[in-house]
């Protein structure tokens, strides 16, 4: 069975090396579904899912790869945890510090196989929010993006702001900015070469299970990721070590 370990101002789940929470002075950073089911092999609705070795289904059959499922050695270390788990010739790391109005993350993905892999990874923050209608995403205008909703090639046009379901892989990685009436939040990256943006809508959001009633309303989901040149992943080669890091602060507004 899956353990919530609790450490200062984070919790995490051994299934998935899984934040399920980080406090800070405005409040926790993350959103959990009150209706997501949690134990071995389970995929947490909220938090900080580890998405790898692959996004989507973009490299595999399994929505999001299987790291998120899979039981992980964590240990808590000053301010926060580490993780590690082995399974087909990579061994993953995670290193999880919170406080002080911070939380940071650092991913590796060290191959010890005799050919390349072909992987991608991405972290998938669910951030809390008060109402989706007040929130505004800043710092993306301009960038290419793919709409992974109807499959159109376009420009970011503006600050982000939703009206139904928002599914888009953004083609770069600025400081993110997620602004709301209570806080804003500064996402910063390095190793990424994406932003994922994605609130489901009501319409889909109706039809998952493990999402509660309105709760759509309540998070929001920026994603630094690794996916590589038209969304076709990263060659990970035999002794490399790939990082992924993501740095986000909070603030009162």
């Amino acid at each position: 069975m899956s353990n919530l370990l609790e450490n200062g101002a984070l919790t995490i789940s051994d299934n998935g090396a899984h934040v399920v929470r980080a406090d800070t002075s405005t409040g926790d950073l993350l959103y959990l579904s009150s209706t997501t089911e949690r134990g071995d092999g389970v995929a947490i609705r909220g938090g900080v899912p580890l998405i790898a070795p692959w996004f989507g289904t973009y490299l595999g059959e399994q929505q999001h790869g299987w790291a998120r499922r899979e039981a992980w050695n964590v240990e808590p270390i000053d301010g926060g945890f580490h993780a590690i788990l082995e399974r087909d010739e990579i061994v993953f790391g995670l290193d999880a510090i919170g406080g002080d109005d911070e939380l940071r993350l650092r991913l590796t993905l060290e191959s010890t196989a005799d050919e390349s892999k072909r992987v991608q990874f991405a972290f998938h923050p669910y951030f809390a929010v008060s109402d989706i209608d007040d929130v505004s995403i800043e710092g993306l205008d301009g960038l290419g993006m793919v709409d992974r909703v109807d499959g159109a090639n376009e420009k970011v046009d503006g600050d982000i702001t939703f009206d139904g379901i928002y599914d888009s892989i953004i083609l770069g990685t600025p400081e993110v900015r997620i602004v709301t009436p209570e806080r804003t939040l500064t996402i910063t990256s390095d190793g990424a070469d994406s932003t994922v943006v994605w609130n489901p809508g009501q319409s889909k959001a109706d039809s998952m299970e493990d999402i509660g009633p309105n709760e759509w309303r309540k998070f929001v989901c920026v994603e630094p990721a690794m996916l590589g040149a038209d969304q076709e992943g990263v060659m990970l080669s035999p002794g490399e070590i790939n990082t992924l890091e993501m740095v986000v602060k909070a603030s009162a507004n």
